[in-house]
């Protein structure tokens, strides 16, 4: 079964799906494939649940969002933080880091590697990220595939998603306005105190399309990577944005990178969040990994 997000690629995810359908006919005559169109994220979500089983291949197709609310359906379902059954993941977003990763950045890339990696019943299994955090007085949890963030990335997404996604004007628009937050960061047992622009935890690579937040992270090794930018200039803050689509901004003096199990930092109440590129509010933050939790055609 095929869950996908009409929505998603300015609307052109439908006429993806047939031609991927078409694909598939060609390949697995004796397989017939299911197209599931959602209305709305829950419906994604829904979707993704109800198709998820050992005797049926499910398949995500949308953005970086769209495979994070299928998975945390799936969580949700299987009641459990390992999925047994592997899915299969389409991009057909705007940003589309995730696939990066795996050196797929577009839908023709994506679907040959998709063919391949099922033909081969080839697997890889892929670390998560959970977030535990409270919101008004209710504890919640979401598993992130990508990126997690507060402070300065979590404002851009938040305007980002105001201008259609533009997440390089979002940038250039929020920088100016920015005054650093105060972070008191304890990772694996261990505080340490910043004036920061962003706290971003990141399980792969890229955010924000080929944006590379994290280049040495790793979505298999069992850690998370936390980067903490504290740079007090505007201008140098502006300066180091073109460094982060090589992966080179992690050399600066500025940003401070290690890798954890487990985290956790007191915020304000409300805090805005960004997760996957979807935006949530909390007033307490927890952070843990969980290594090898699901698994993917690629």
């Amino acid at each position: 079964t095929l869950v996908y997000n009409p929505g998603s690629g300015k609307k052109q995810a439908a006429e993806l799906a047939e031609r991927f359908a078409a694909k598939w006919r060609e390949r697995f005559a004796d397989r017939p494939l299911t197209l599931e169109a959602s209305r709305s994220a829950e419906h994604f979500a829904e979707l993704s649940a109800a198709n998820y089983r050992k005797d049926n291949l499910l398949i995500l197709m949308g953005g970086d969002g769209s495979y994070s609310i299928g998975l945390n359906a799936l969580f949700a379902a299987a009641k459990s933080e390992t999925l047994s059954e592997p899915v299969g993941l389409l991009p057909a977003g705007s940003g589309n880091s995730f696939l990066r990763d795996f050196h797929i950045g577009d839908f023709n890339t994506a679907e040959r590697h998709f063919f391949e990696a099922l033909s081969e019943n080839r697997t890889r299994a892929v670390d998560s990220g959970k977030f535990i955090f409270t919101r008004k007085g209710t504890e919640h949890v979401r598993y992130f595939i990508n990126i997690w963030s507060i402070g300065l990335v979590s404002d851009i997404n938040l305007l980002a998603l105001k201008l259609g996604k533009s997440y390089t004007a979002a940038t250039l628009l929020q920088i100016p306005l920015h005054k650093p937050y105060k972070y008191a960061i304890t990772a694996d047992g261990k505080t340490r105190n910043f004036r920061a622009n962003f706290l971003a935890v990141c399980n792969s690579k890229y955010t924000g399309g080929a944006m590379m937040m994290a280049p040495m992270a790793d979505t298999g090794d069992g850690k998370l990577d936390a980067i903490v930018s504290c740079i007090d200039n505007r201008l140098a803050l502006m300066g180091l944005f073109p460094k982060i689509f090589s992966g080179k901004h992690v050399e600066s003096r500025d940003i401070t990178h290690f890798t954890f199990s487990e985290l956790s930092v007191p915020i304000e109440r409300d805090t805005a969040v960004m997760i996957d590129g979807e935006m949530d509010y909390a007033d307490s933050i927890r952070l843990e990994v969980k290594p090898k939790s699901w698994f993917a055609y690629l």
